[in-house]
């Protein structure tokens, strides 16, 4: 369903705009930019996932059902999410300038509607993937 060429694309897409965003200062002036951004971490992330399973793992594929299919993507989606929020976080405290200056983490609020839209991105994926391998089951 997912190709190689389809992952690599769209993750140089997603590292090109947060690239051009965080150059431009659009994170910081744009105050939903990242909403977007990471819907299609999210939607990455469980890309890479089915695509990872689909390939290297078919028969793991072909077992689960519906609910612990949704479970195990969703899942994926949140450990690279909350990965992210960790390294956003030790950047803050490491990188930037005087310790902890909230310049990437701003505030529980935010970080709970980054790993909020992580999550749609991979719901998204999870319902296109998990309804066409439904229905591909039916037509056989």
């Amino acid at each position: 369903m997912f190709s190689l060429r389809f992952l690599i694309g769209f993750l140089i897409f997603i590292l090109s705009v947060h690239t051009l965003a965080t150059v431009r200062y659009w994170y910081w002036t744009i105050w939903w930019f990242d909403i977007p951004m990471h819907f299609f971490g999210g939607f990455w992330a469980a890309v890479v996932f089915v695509w990872f399973i689909n390939k290297y793992f078919p028969q793991i594929s072909q077992l689960h059902n519906f609910l612990s299919s949704l479970i195990a993507i969703l899942s994926f989606v949140a450990l690279i999410g909350v990965l992210w929020e960790f390294a956003e976080f030790l950047f803050d405290v490491f990188i930037s300038s005087g310790g902890y200056a909230k310049i990437v983490q701003q505030d529980a609020a935010d970080t709970l509607g980054d790993l909020l839209f992580d999550l749609l991105g991979g719901l998204t994926v999870a319902v296109i993937f998990l309804t066409g391998k439904n229905k591909a089951n039916s037509a056989e």
